[in-house]
């Protein structure tokens, strides 16, 4: 997975898990689960993010 694609799971978990806290309420395990993947998903993006500046900023 890339940075761009790590995005697009991004918002596509955040609006899965907004509509699952407007059918069941906040505290639904389906909500808490989503947002858990949601937060799996952000470290990811934040590893790669990082991972590319470092390959990025020796090339200067």
């Amino acid at each position: 997975m890339n940075l761009h694609q790590c995005l697009q799971k991004i918002e596509q978990q955040r609006q899965e898990m907004h509509q699952l806290a407007e059918m069941y309420g906040f505290s639904d395990n389906r909500v808490l689960d989503k947002s858990q993947q949601l937060d799996e998903t952000l470290n990811e993006y934040n590893q790669y993010a990082t991972l590319y500046k470092r390959t990025h900023m020796n090339m200067l």
